[in-house]
C-alpha cells in the first residue's frame, strides 16, 4: 500500500510541475514545424545591427569552378557600443551563419546585451568547403577542432577591423550546433584560446548516427519508393510558388517549415515534411563531399563552371545521410585509419559519449532538452541525465527546437547566462 501511495504522489507531482509549462504544441511534429523557426518571446527587435564577413583560408583557393559563389567562409557579428560579453552562435545541422533559427539568437542575444558571432554548420556546404580538413565531416573531435581554429580567426578578424571590446567568451548552440558546443568546449579546457566563461546547449544529438537515422526514417517509412521523394518535393515547390516570390525562391527546412505551418497536417505528412527538410540538407553533403574529394561515387566525372547540374542531382537520387555515411564517410576513415577499422567504431566517434567523462565534471556546461525530441532515443536522455545531472532540464514537450524560442525557454537561457543561475525546475 504505501508503495502505491508513494506512486501515485510521485505521478501527481510530475502532473503538477508539467501543468507549470505552457508551451503550447503538445505535439513533437507540430512544435517542430511551427515552433522551431518563430519567436515566442516579447520585445525582441524585428533587426539587429548586422555586419557580414568573409574569410579566405587556405582550402578557399582550392574551390571547384562550379562552386565559385561558396569561396571564402562567411559570418556575421552584431555589435554592441564598447565593451561587452560576446556570444558566438552555433547553427543547427547543415544550416548557415545567416538562417531564420540562427538570426533569431542572435537578435535575442542583441537585445540581452552581447556581441553576437554566428558560426555556419559543418555540415553546410560553405564550411566543408572552405574550413574542414578531411572535407568529409562527422567525426566530433575532427569538426570541433575545425570549428575552433576558424573561430579564433573570426575572432582575430573582427577584433582587428571593428576594434571589438570583450569583456568575457561565452558559447551556446542549438541542434548538432549544441553537440559541438560541447565539444568545443572540452577542446578549449586544453586550448585555453577562448576561455568559455558559460555554455548553453539546446537539443543537442547526443549520438549523431543515431539521430540522423531517425529523421532518415521519418521520410523513408512514409513513402513507398525514392520516385515518390520528387512527388512531395514537387508539392512543395507548388506551395512555394504560392507563397514565396521568385526573387526570394529557396526550398530550405526553414522555408518548408514556415510554408507548411499554417495547414492541419496528419501526423505522416508532417513526418514526411521534417524527413524531407533533412534529407535536402543530405544531398547537399552528399553532392559537395562526393565531388571536392574525387570520389566518384555518384558522378564519373567533376561538373566545370557552366556544367547542366541536372544529371549530378539525379544520380544522387535524394540519398540520406546514412548514404553519406556508408558510401562517403565510411570508405574515406577506413583508408585513412587502417583496414582494421569497422563501420560501427566509426560512428562511435559521432557520439558525445567520448567526452563523458568531461562533461560529467565541467560546471559551465548546461543542457535543455525535450521529452518529446525524437532524435534522442532513452539511453540518450538518460545519459543527458546522469551526465549532467543538476545542470540539465529536459522540458515535458517542444519537439526538436520547436520551444527553444518561447518565453520560458529564453528566460532560463538568459538567467543562466548572464548570472550563471540555472534553475532546472519547471
Amino acid at each position: 500500500m504505501k508503495r502505491y501511495l508513494n506512486f501515485i504522489f510521485i505521478f501527481l507531482l510530475s502532473v503538477s510541475l508539467y501543468a507549470e509549462y505552457d508551451f503550447p504544441m503538445k505535439n513533437p511534429y507540430v512544435a517542430t514545424i511551427i515552433g522551431s523557426s518563430k519567436i515566442m518571446t516579447e520585445g525582441i527587435p524585428e533587426s539587429v545591427p548586422t555586419k557580414e564577413y568573409k574569410i579566405e583560408l587556405e582550402r578557399s583557393k582550392k574551390i571547384p569552378e562550379n562552386l565559385w559563389y561558396e569561396k571564402g567562409f562567411k559570418f556575421s557579428l552584431s555589435k554592441q557600443r564598447g565593451n561587452a560579453p560576446l556570444i558566438y552562435i552555433l547553427s543547427g545541422t547543415g544550416s548557415a551563419y545567416n538562417s531564420v533559427r540562427t538570426k533569431n539568437f542572435q537578435r535575442i542575444f542583441y537585445k540581452a546585451g552581447y556581441h553576437v558571432l554566428t558560426v555556419t554548420s559543418v555540415f553546410n556546404s560553405n564550411f566543408v568547403l572552405n574550413v574542414s580538413n578531411s572535407q568529409v565531416p562527422g567525426v566530433l573531435i575532427q569538426d570541433g577542432l575545425d570549428l575552433y581554429n576558424v573561430m579564433k580567426d573570426m575572432l582575430d578578424k573582427v577584433k582587428k577591423e571593428d576594434r571589438l571590446q570583450i569583456d568575457n567568451i561565452y558559447l551556446m548552440g542549438y541542434s548538432m550546433g549544441a553537440t559541438h558546443s560541447a565539444v568545443l568546449s572540452y577542446l578549449d579546457s586544453v586550448g585555453k584560446d577562448f576561455n568559455f566563461k558559460r555554455v548553453y546547449m539546446v537539443n543537442p544529438s547526443i549520438n549523431l548516427y543515431y539521430s540522423a537515422k531517425v529523421l532518415d526514417d521519418m521520410l523513408d517509412k512514409n513513402i513507398e519508393n525514392k520516385a515518390e521523394i520528387g512527388k512531395v518535393v514537387n508539392e512543395v515547390i507548388d506551395e512555394v510558388k504560392k507563397n514565396i516570390s521568385p526573387t526570394d525562391l529557396e526550398i530550405t527546412e526553414e522555408s518548408i517549415y514556415s510554408i507548411f505551418e499554417k495547414h492541419e497536417l496528419s501526423d505522416k505528412k508532417m513526418e514526411t515534411l521534417i524527413g524531407l527538410a533533412f534529407n535536402l540538407t543530405s544531398v547537399d553533403l552528399n553532392y559537395v563531399v562526393d565531388q571536392i574529394n574525387g570520389t566518384h561515387v555518384y558522378s564519373k566525372q567533376s561538373p566545370g563552371k557552366f556544367t547542366n547540374m541536372y544529371p549530378y542531382f539525379e544520380a544522387i537520387n535524394f540519398a540520406d545521410f546514412s548514404d553519406y555515411l556508408e558510401k562517403l564517410a565510411y570508405p574515406y576513415y577506413l583508408k585513412i585509419l587502417g583496414g582494421n577499422l569497422k563501420f560501427n567504431d566509426m560512428i562511435k566517434y559521432g557520439n558525445l559519449r567520448i567526452i563523458g567523462d568531461y562533461l560529467k565534471n565541467e560546471k559551465k556546461i548546461v543542457v535543455v532538452t525535450n521529452e518529446d525530441d525524437f532524435i534522442l532515443s532513452p539511453k540518450d536522455k538518460k545519459f543527458i541525465k546522469e551526465t549532467f545531472k543538476e545542470r540539465s532540464l529536459i522540458y515535458p514537450y517542444g519537439g526538436h527546437c520547436g520551444n527553444m524560442f518561447y518565453q520560458t525557454n529564453v528566460d532560463k537561457m538568459l538567467e543562466y547566462l548572464n548570472k550563471g543561475v540555472f534553475n532546472n525546475e519547471l
